[in-house]
């Protein structure tokens, strides 16, 4: 895994228990030379409950404790509106779509 270039992750269906655990499997999984740029594409996610919400946590915390930057990308209604009511849109980077951030590469260095 190249530090320079940004690490997609692309989950699919649902972020139930199941979904989640292998997000963060994923995640927790890294232990050298991690990305600068962690990427989490929500296009194909149609439901996400608590324990989906606890794996972005998760993601989120490893990206900081590695001094990465996560973003959050192409959220549907459904996830959008789950993550403004726990109050994680605070938390977390979203943005639209991925070409926002290629967009402002100074940001790569804010995080």
């Amino acid at each position: 895994m190249s530090a320079n270039k940004p690490w997609i992750i692309r989950p699919q269906n649902k972020l139930d228990s199941q979904g989640s655990e292998e997000l963060k499997k994923q995640f927790l999984s890294i232990t050298s030379e991690p990305p600068i740029l962690w990427i989490i594409d929500m296009s194909h996610v149609e439901f996400i409950d608590s324990s989906g919400l606890g794996a972005l946590v998760v993601a989120q915390k490893t990206a900081k404790k590695l001094g990465c930057r996560l973003v959050v990308c192409h959220l549907g209604d459904v996830a959008k509106m789950v993550l403004e009511i726990t109050q994680l849109d605070r938390v977390l980077e979203i943005v639209d779509n991925i070409d926002q951030i290629s967009a402002n590469p100074q940001t790569l260095l804010s995080a």
